[in-house]
């Protein structure tokens, strides 16, 4: 019997790529992904993973993609910007995929509490716009609903690297907030792929810890071995004055907070990583050096 197909947007990005990661590992799909540079295609072809460009926020790269994988199964989810792109660009890929026809069912990937933060928190209103979308598409579909991501405590790319000895996150240290890995969103995607009769209509939050700044430095001061501390990465007053996106979450989460329910998510992903696991599993700081080894850098 030949595998059902399964179409990854942004098949390289942190949540992209676990799926694809879990995909193949269940051994049950053929997996096509839309990737942004010939490179990562490179290394996700090595993998047996049938790739092709896409251009968030472009109907024709879309459909592109669509018609060269030409799926029964999808999952999306779309890059943070604001709540009028970021919402254009996912409504997009619902829109071909149902001009496309053919698709059994779609997964995407938002935010937990989406309909319950303040307008202010733009980046979670524009993923409830993209299901709302979806909901209204006729499409079959499921939705995820991670919450902070454990990934954004090693993050080169936004300035925020693991440093030997520090960990750095959004919000002051006492706060307590409910993360994920993306290994484990990645998981639970594949589960609903492989059930969509199951995960028709449904909508699951994804949430595997509950900690605050201090938990996570002490979670990686006991697997590290090195006294670690935390930090907040960008002073309150500049995201006041210039990420008032960011500053508008943090302020949600101050007073109100992620609802999510971490058994329920676990009922789903029984081997879901907390915060010991996450950093056990990456193993090193950001310059490399495992844990435990001795270096001179930083």
């Amino acid at each position: 019997m030949a595998k059902p197909k399964v179409l990854v947007f942004l098949g390289t990005s942190r949540q992209g790529a676990a799926v694809v990661d879990a995909l193949l590992a269940s051994g049950n799909f053929e997996v096509f992904a839309t990737t942004r540079s010939a490179k990562s295609a490179e290394a996700l072809k090595a993998r047996g993973v049938k790739c092709g460009p896409f251009t968030c926020g472009d109907a024709a790269s879309a459909k592109a993609a669509l018609d060269a994988a030409e799926p029964s199964l999808v999952f999306f989810t779309t890059l943070m910007g604001s709540r009028e792109v970021e919402g254009a660009s996912g409504k997009i890929i619902v829109d071909a995929i149902k001009q496309k026809g053919g698709v059994q069912h779609v997964v995407y990937s938002s935010v937990a509490d989406a309909d319950v933060a303040p307008d202010a928190v733009g980046h979670f209103k524009s993923k409830l716009d993209v299901e709302n979308h979806l909901k209204e598409s006729g499409l079959n579909y499921s939705i995820l609903r991670p919450v902070a991501f454990f990934e954004n405590y090693d993050d080169p790319a936004n300035f925020n690297a693991l440093k030997k000895g520090s960990v750095k996150g959004l919000w002051q240290a006492d706060l307590k907030v409910k993360h994920v890995a993306c290994r484990d969103i990645g998981k639970a995607a594949a589960v609903m792929l492989a059930n969509p009769s199951k995960w028709k209509g449904k909508t699951l939050d994804c949430a595997s810890d509950d900690l605050t700044g201090t938990d996570v430095a002490a979670a990686l001061t006991e697997v590290s071995g090195v006294e670690c501390t935390y930090g907040v990465a960008v002073p309150r007053f500049v995201m006041r004055c210039f990420m008032k996106d960011l500053n508008a979450m943090i302020e949600f989460f101050e007073t109100t907070g992620y609802d999510s329910d971490i058994a329920a998510f676990r009922a789903v992903v029984p081997d879901a990583q907390d915060c010991k696991a996450w950093f056990a599993a990456k193993g090193a700081w950001a310059n490399g050096v495992k844990f435990g080894e001795e270096s001179s850098s930083w």
